[in-house]
């Protein structure tokens, strides 16, 4: 039986697989931060938020202490300021090395202005490119950053770059208001078996993302209220997110099919040893569907410019509606 200072130095992260020597330190790394909440309500919110993903990721998932680093308003070892990021971020530069993985999480408030996108501290906040500038000092390729506050949009375009999956929880500086996205987000890694929509016995950010995503349509629809947040992918570098990324295998016959989701599709968190990927599986006939639905999709955001604003935003609603549906379908299939 393999003795657990072994077991301790064991994980896999993004589809990297990394063994560690008793002296050495696991290389990938998860960094999770909770914002200034403004509000008793807010911040014990964001810190339930940032204290239930650690402990999924150390129960769930296999990570041990030294894998994660907390930062919350309180309740954490370190707050969040933004002197306490960038000495995180300086630390995991002088450690990581280039085959490693890092993850980092935002939960809280996001503002927006015509230049830039922050991310609420205690104390000064931090800018899209501050994140930028902090994430290029990492060596490890490969590298996903979820920004699941209100604003958070403008982290896409700022910090796009190859081998970088970005997800925000809003498309645009106008979604100001308090996202439902997160809680979903730490829920699609909480019940693996209800996100694995391959039934690969993994969960892909692509995965996570589109849970989530479902959930939050659904969210507003059962409410009967109007969807003040739209979630994006980015992973291809162009700066350009999308509500609907899809894994490679569903775009082959699909021209026009958006090109986000390649990459968030192999990297995944996992407990267990695995592939280094997590191959989708072979398209059928639902997938088959869900690649006509998204290609439907897409030739209604290219007729945007010939409809009304009303009718367009309903008609895309739909298909989301549509998409979340056969995404159930989907799960409910796999054996």
């Amino acid at each position: 039986m393999e003795n657990k200072v072994a077991q301790g130095c064991r994980a896999l992260l993004a589809g990297i697989v990394f063994y560690c020597s008793v002296t050495a330190q696991a290389g990938n790394h998860v960094v999770i931060i909770a914002g200034k909440g403004g509000t008793a309500e807010y911040s014990a919110k964001f810190s339930r938020d940032a204290k239930q993903l650690q402990e999924v990721l150390r129960r769930q998932y296999g990570f041990t202490p030294e894998q994660i680093t907390l930062l919350a308003e309180s309740g954490a070892t370190l707050p969040s300021t933004a002197v306490n990021v960038e000495t995180t971020f300086m630390k995991l530069a002088a450690t990581l090395r280039a085959e490693d993985a890092l993850v980092i999480v935002l939960f809280g408030h996001g503002t927006a202005d015509a230049n830039f996108a922050k991310f609420n501290l205690v104390g000064a906040d931090l800018r899209d490119l501050d994140f930028a500038r902090l994430l290029e000092r990492v060596p490890a390729r490969q590298q996903v950053l979820v920004n699941t506050t209100a604003a958070s949009a403008g982290f896409i375009e700022k910090l796009a770059r190859q081998e970088r999956v970005i997800i925000t929880a809003t498309r645009s500086a106008e979604e100001k208001y308090a996202t439902v996205f997160p809680e979903y987000l730490v829920e699609a890694f909480m019940k693996g078996e209800e996100a694995d929509l391959n039934k690969d016995q993994k969960i892909s950010f692509l995965e996570a993302f589109d849970y989530a995503r479902d959930r939050v349509v659904r969210f507003y629809e059962q409410a009967q209220r109007l969807r003040p947040e739209h979630p994006l992918l980015e992973d291809n570098g162009d700066g350009i997110g999308s509500e609907i990324p899809v894994a490679q295998a569903f775009t082959a016959n699909v021209a026009s099919a958006p090109s986000d989701g390649a990459l968030a599709a192999r990297l995944f968190f996992s407990p267990g040893v695995g592939a280094l990927t997590a191959a989708p599986n072979a398209a059928g006939p639902l997938e088959q569907k869900k690649a006509n639905l998204l290609a439907e999709i897409e030739a209604l955001k290219a007729r945007k410019g010939t409809l009304t604003a009303a009718e367009y935003e309903r008609k895309l609603e739909d298909l989301f509606l549509a998409l979340a549906r056969l995404n159930r379908e989907i799960k409910q299939s796999k054996p």
